[in-house]
């Protein structure tokens, strides 16, 4: 076996430090990849995978990238879940006594992201942390592209997985060996998969994440930042910080001091009634269209789109803070002069809170100082606008903001006005900044115009016209004759270079002025990135002003938007107290409506409270718009606040803690569970959380089991709603849970109204008191497009039905008359009773309800 050469040997020994990570090894213009993770690389990226040492019997596999544009491939890598450690030449080559030394400066996983490249813009990009102590459990979530730095205690695993499943971090920390931790990993869902990273058990430790957080914070106590007896939080924040120091390496971008939350800070909204609610993304998984998000943001910056996207994941619960809001989107709507100049600029202002980031690290480019110039110029608008106008809502905002004069006026004094985005393209540096590079460009300058004229001397010395002087970085300067003019080359020009179509030759006098030019550009190139490294530290330092300015900006940018879409869809300002009703007049559904084109949204009033309108049966036939309506009630509520207007022509809107959904049905066999399964686990959440400050949206309950049984459910589950106090909408289709308000008073029935012309039915899509008289299941299914022979035999079994349900109750009336009648009739009647009420017409084939019908008619008595 052939001994290793030092190059591999110092490749294995780093590789070794970072085994689930793809090792980034610098050599010269490439990263290389070697053995495994050559193979990962060259399938993931669909690059060539080649060998070193081909003639040997085990080969050494590599492929690699340019290091020059590595950026494209490392997010493809991260895209796909992988962990890359950029391993980096840390020496001169030229300067070095045997293999060059490398070292790995920075570890990139999906939840530890910088590069712009490698994020999506308007959505956070959080790395989690996992910690149980006591029973209790907490995460930690970090995004370093904007150094938010947040945790939060729960009681229970499932307050924790509704945590996630809105944060919806790319990576989750967990101790590794530990079988309390196993269940998270179910969590994921069609548009969200994270990676788990298992770290040592030991690093769950409470005193020594107490301390590296103290010693990070330069604190003694952590008492001031709320995590007082909150060893879970301390635990997860301290594994976290504990990651990003090791991946980031001397390179950690700086955090914001770590904020402490509780669930019930805010509007509480799990993930089931996130989905159901179609805030993010629709049923159907669609992210882009048809989701509350796509119809309220109207930011225009990046930072504005993921506040904005906080904002709706937690909304207020203090109604003093939400009004605040909903007077400065007041302020804005009224003054359409006021939003339209300040959606101007804020249009013109890049994504600060993440460059100014990237600027606090390695990874700032020319182009993210030119951002900040350029950025600052629209800042000093924004202020000057707020002064001018001198309203007292904004008056804080206003005063929040800073100028910048002297961060403007350091870059614009230094970085040329269009920088370019690699510190190795110059010109980075202005003219005139810098006298030694003044000069240095002034070589290169005159050096390119002799060697200019030197190509015009040797054509009319030679004769050769299509002579002419080139570069390369391989060879250096030449001049290249083509071979028919070959015989006329002077003796002395020596020969550098054969090619298939000329010759390339170099004379001392070119060699000589190229030994000038090289010079002069290696040093610009090294005087640039020392000159961009000063004004890069300069501009560091304000970075905390800089922050404070980006979270003001973000601000403005969402409550322009929020009163840019009240102006456009008609939106009016709720009124928002502490009371326990919440009472809409002609309310909307906000993205239905934006749907419509061509058709005009049917407005619906409603009013809740705790005294006599309580819980809301509704009932009416499919298709009649009870979903649609119960939704729209609980976006609006959700719209409020979060400090927004809402679709409606009046709403007060007394401040919930809680929203709850349960729609729909369907399986979910990842967990093993049936349709009825999923609806009763939903259902029981609800009935063990709620609050009487609570909302709750109930879309049919009992529909995944036979009638009886689901009728029973659904009256018993309305029966502790009512007793509990949550202010409750309730569709169904059990038309005979309209008894409920007979012994129940906060109780009351609705229906969603339809109207029969020429035995054919119009929805009027409006809300009524009252129940429903019927459920038009044959004229929806005709509606739906079913066979007009199914129709018709549908129609003749529901009258076969009827007549023997009205003849079943003729009985019943004359059995309640007839005190001395047979115990024996009595009991196979109410046996035929139960039965018919048993029967689930809806899942019923024709056939089978004829056939049904029979088997009834034998059983009658005479």
């Amino acid at each position: 076996m052939i001994a290793d050469t030092p190059m591999v040997r110092q490749y294995k020994k780093i590789k070794l430090l970072y085994p689930d990570a793809i090792l980034f090894f610098r050599l010269g213009d490439f990263y290389e990849m070697f053995y495994d993770d050559a193979k990962t690389a060259s399938k993931v990226l669909g690059i060539t995978l080649t060998s070193r040492n081909k003639s040997q019997s085990n080969p050494m596999p590599l492929c690699g990238v340019p290091f020059h544009s590595a950026e494209p491939y490392l997010a493809k890598l991260l895209e796909n879940g992988y962990k890359v450690a950029i391993c980096e030449q840390v020496e001169d080559p030229k300067l070095a006594k045997g293999i060059v030394e490398r070292k790995v400066v920075k570890v990139l996983t999906p939840g530890v992201i910088l590069d712009t490249e490698h994020l999506e813009e308007k959505t956070n990009n959080y790395l989690a942390c996992l910690a149980n102590y006591n029973e209790n459990w907490a995460v930690a979530f970090a995004d370093i592209s904007t150094g938010e730095l947040k945790s939060s205690s729960f009681s229970s695993t499932e307050e924790l997985q509704n945590e996630l499943a809105n944060l919806q971090p790319r990576e989750i920390l967990i101790p590794e060996g530990s079988d309390s931790y196993k269940h998270f990993k179910n969590i994921s869902n069609d548009s969200w998969k994270p990676i788990f990273s298992k770290k040592e058990q030991s690093l769950w430790d409470l005193e020594s994440c107490s301390d590296l957080l103290k010693n990070y914070l330069g604190v003694k106590t952590l008492q001031p930042f709320r995590l007082e007896n909150k060893p879970e939080s301390i635990i997860s924040l301290g594994v976290l910080l504990n990651y990003l120091l090791s991946t980031q390496i001397d390179d950690m971008p700086p955090l914001k001091n770590p904020v402490y939350y509780e669930k019930s800070d805010f509007l509480q909204i799990d993930e089931t009634t996130r989905s159901n609610l179609e805030i993010f993304k629709t049923i159907r998984g669609d992210t882009k269209s048809a989701t509350l998000l796509s119809v309220i943001d109207m930011t225009l910056s990046a930072m504005g789109a993921r506040l904005l996207k906080q904002w709706i994941n937690y909304p207020l619960i203090d109604s003093e803070k939400i009004n605040e809001r909903l007077a400065r989107v007041q302020k804005l709507k009224d003054n359409i002069n006021l939003k339209r100049n300040l959606r101007s600029c804020l249009k013109e202002i890049s994504d600060i809170e993440r460059i100014i980031t990237r600027i606090s690290t390695s990874s700032a480019k020319p182009r993210d100082l030119g951002a900040i110039r350029d950025s600052i110029v629209f800042i000093k608008e924004i202020k000057t606008i707020l002064k001018d106008f001198d309203a007292t809502e904004f008056g804080a905002l206003e005063g929040e903001l800073d100028n910048l004069d002297d961060i403007y006026e350091i870059i614009k004094q230094s970085i040329v006005e269009e920088p370019p985005n690699s510190i190795r393209t110059p010109p980075v540096i202005k003219e005139g900044f810098n006298g030694q590079l003044d000069e240095l460009r002034n070589i290169t300058k005159h050096g390119k115009k002799w060697i200019a004229q030197l190509e015009a001397k040797e054509k009319e010395i030679t004769g050769i016209n299509f002579l002419k002087i080139g570069y390369n970085k391989i060879f250096g300067y030449y001049i290249e004759v083509t071979k028919p003019n070959i015989h006329l080359v002077p003796e002395t020009y020596i020969r550098k270079q054969t090619l298939v179509n000329a010759e390339r030759f170099v004379t001392p006098e070119l060699k000589e002025q190229e030994e000038k030019l090289i010079g002069a550009e290696e040093k610009i190139l090294e005087l640039e990135r020392q000159l961009f490294e000063q004004i890069r530290k300069k501009v560091e330092l304000q970075s905390d002003r800089i922050r404070k300015t980006s979270a003001v900006i973000s601000e403005i940018d969402v409550l322009c938007s929020l009163a840019e879409i009240a102006e456009r869809n008609n939106y009016i300002k709720p009124e928002i107290n502490n009371s326990d009703f919440i009472k809409l007049k002609e309310s909307r559904h906000p993205v239905i409506e934006s749907t419509l084109l061509d058709e005009r949204f049917v407005p619906n009033d409603i009013h809740l409270d705790t005294k006599e309108n309580q819980l809301l049966l509704i009932t009416g036939p499919n298709m009649a718009g009870k979903s649609t309506l119960i939704r729209q009630v609980a976006l609006c509520v959700l719209m409020a606040q979060i400090g927004s207007f809402v679709p409606a022509l009046q709403a007060t809107i007394g401040v919930v803690d809680k929203i709850f959904t349960r729609v729909g049905a369907s399986d979910n066999l990842s967990k093993g569970q049936s349709t009825f399964m999923v609806e009763m686990v939903e259902t029981a959440y609800i009935l063990r959380n709620a609050t009487e400050k609570s909302l709750i949206i109930l879309d049919e309950i009992g529909r995944g089991t036979s009638t009886f049984d689901g009728m029973s459910i659904a009256w018993s589950v309305a029966e502790f709603l009512h007793d509990l106090g949550s202010k409750t909408l309730f569709a169904t289709h059990y038309h005979e849970l309209a008894e409920l308000s007979k012994d129940n008073q906060r109780i009351k029935n609705f229906n969603v109204c339809v109207k029969e012309i020429d035995d054919k039915i119009v929805f009027l899509r409006k809300l009524l008191p009252g129940a429903a008289s019927h459920s038009y299941g044959i004229e929806v299914a005709k509606l739906a497009g079913i066979p007009d022979e199914v129709i018709g035999s549908a129609k003749k079994v529901l009258y076969n039905l009827e007549k023997i349900q009205s003849k079943i109750k003729s009985n019943i009336t004359e059995d309640q008359l007839n005190l001395f009648k047979n115990k024996q009739e009595h009991k196979k009647e109410n046996e035929l009773i139960e039965q018919i009420k048993n029967l689930d017409l809806d899942n019923m084939t024709p056939l089978q309800a004829l056939a049904k019908i029979a088997e009834l008619k034998e059983k009658l008595p005479d």
